[in-house]
């Protein structure tokens, strides 16, 4: 089992890295749209990412209720 911790931390180097923004505003309450600049090409850029990172698959009923860097790192520990 992988550790939040570890979750969270992958999470925040991937977006950092995908979407170049600096990773010390990868915070775990960063708010997506607001705070981080997401757009909806950006959701599903991060999806796919994400989804390969993690070797998972995220239903997308799942994507639309996701805000926060937090609510993705959750989301992710109980998928893998």
């Amino acid at each position: 089992m992988v550790k939040m911790s570890d979750v969270t931390r992958r999470l925040q180097k991937l977006i950092s890295d995908e979407l170049a923004i600096d990773i010390d505003k990868v915070l775990p309450d960063a708010d997506l749209f607001d705070d981080l600049n997401f757009d909806s090409l950006d959701t599903v850029e991060m999806v796919i990412s994400i989804e390969s990172e993690f070797d998972i698959e995220i239903d997308d009923d799942d994507i639309d209720a996701l805000r926060t860097v937090r609510q993705i790192s959750d989301l992710v520990q109980n998928l893998v």
